[in-house]
């Protein structure tokens, strides 16, 4: 397919702002990241407040466990902050957490493969943040994987190719696979309108704009192609998961290369519901005591008219 990047540049703009801009950047700081050290230092001076008068053992036992929360808080903020102003080494962790936490087998893989399957993945494919290629262990013995004629890959992350190649043929798979460099919001593609399914999993929380997205996605579909989506949601409001979601969200949007938590039910509908049927189910996803707050999920199939 021929892609084009949509990005423009104004060479217009004054060199001083151009500057000025710059330098915003490179001291913007994550308010988490001060917040964070801030704590640190807090529980250091509260504790030496608090013990002042009590034995000295006291004093040096709560000091020391004082001082190693302290120093675990910050070596968790510094390293926030490295993720924050590094992008190659944020992409290349991201990369690595992603192939040890989704290439094995795990208790969502039964819901990913189910909608998959449901989906009909034959024919001409694309999959916007295919990742490491979590979802070609659903292909691998499926006789569906024989019936896909070309598979496009849109992963703005360079560093995902390699393990997304490598799993391909590490699971047998034989179809073509091309690989494009570019956000979902940035494609361009030649043939609009002849491709099968369009294959949205665990991507849209990190886009820029999913209404861009699922517009690229519709444009490349023809009529009776599928889009198949599975997403981890914002939790129902007021739930002591939102609560907690509101609370990490800062973290989690830059360990997780972007991420966030956002309520796509009512993207979905809005979007796609006069021009395709469109079936979604919400679900708790089966994910790890660690990641109970992404249980929320939606998964489904949509069908362009």
């Amino acid at each position: 397919p021929n892609l084009t990047n949509h990005t423009t540049i104004n060479h217009n703009k004054p060199q001083t702002l151009k500057s000025l801009n710059m330098c915003s950047n490179c001291l913007a700081i994550p308010t988490i990241t001060l917040k964070l050290l801030a704590t640190a230092f807090a529980l250091l001076y509260g504790q030496r407040q608090l013990t002042k008068n009590s034995h000295k053992w006291t004093r040096r036992v709560t000091f020391t466990v004082t001082a190693l929360i302290s120093l675990a808080i910050s070596a968790i903020s510094i390293f926030l902050i490295v993720l924050h102003f590094n992008d190659d080494f944020r992409r290349r962790f991201f990369v690595n957490f992603c192939a040890i936490s989704n290439l094995k087998p795990t208790l969502l893989d039964e819901h990913r493969c189910s909608i998959l399957q449901e989906g009909n993945v034959t024919g001409k494919i694309i999959e916007f943040g295919p990742g490491p290629g979590t979802n070609f262990k659903c292909f691998e013995n499926s006789t569906s994987a024989h019936m896909i004629e070309h598979y496009v890959a849109v992963e703005p992350n360079a560093h995902f190719e390699g393990v997304l190649k490598k799993e391909k043929g590490d699971r047998g798979l034989e179809f073509p696979l091309t690989h494009v460099g570019l956000k979902g919001e940035q494609i361009d593609i030649s043939d609009n309108g002849s491709y099968d399914v369009v294959i949205m999993t665990h991507v849209l929380c990190s886009v820029d704009s999913p209404e861009i997205v699922l517009s690229n996605a519709e444009k490349a579909l023809k009529q009776g192609g599928r889009i198949i989506f599975m997403e981890h949601v914002l939790a129902a409001q007021g739930t002591w998961v939102w609560y907690f979601q509101q609370s990490i969200a800062p973290m989690f949007t830059i360990i997780a290369n972007g991420c966030k938590f956002v309520d796509l039910r009512p993207v979905m509908e809005d979007y796609l519901g006069d021009r395709f049927d469109l079936k979604m189910l919400d679900f708790e996803a089966p994910m790890p005591a660690s990641f109970f707050f992404a249980r929320p999920h939606i998964k489904g199939v949509a069908v362009k008219k």
